[in-house]
């Protein structure tokens, strides 16, 4: 009779919740973030509040989601802790790492430009009342010294 049942999940089932959970949850921190510098530019106190207040609410509705299925974990760093004081398995915490990390190398991939992943700084905006400066251009091979035969 469609009761609730205290029977352990199996891994499959946990290891897409997780994935799907960490998928939320990069959507969920980096959307606000994106979304406020949109809705409030220059007002840096405010764009904090509104990222602050819609990632609570969206970890919230995350953890009220996948929370049963797997754990509400999302994180290797909150899963291995969770495995150091006994509330997971070691074995499970390390199966919970690929889905957890690829998700959210996956989400954050379209934000990284390939220079920002090489380590370059490519800077986009400028202060306000200061000019970019010009673009560097090769400087022109100087004259050879000495005489031209």
């Amino acid at each position: 009779m469609g009761g609730v049942t205290t029977a352990p999940v199996p891994l499959s089932p946990r290891l897409i919740a997780e994935f799907l959970g960490s998928a939320f949850l990069a959507a969920v921190v980096i959307g606000p973030g994106i979304a406020a510098q949109r809705l409030s530019p220059g007002q840096i106190g405010l764009e904090l509040f509104e990222v602050a207040a819609v990632t609570a609410a969206g970890l919230f509705a995350i953890i009220v989601m996948f929370g049963p299925v797997s754990g509400g974990h999302f994180n290797p760093v909150v899963s291995f802790v969770d495995a150091a004081f006994g509330g997971l398995s070691w074995p499970d915490a390390s199966a919970y790492l690929p889905p957890q990390a690829a998700r959210v190398i996956k989400a954050l991939y379209p934000a990284i430009t390939p220079a920002e992943a090489a380590g370059i700084i490519v800077p986009t905006r400028t202060a306000p009342g200061r000019r970019r400066p010009p673009p560097r251009t090769a400087a022109p091979s100087p004259a050879p010294a000495g005489p031209v035969d």
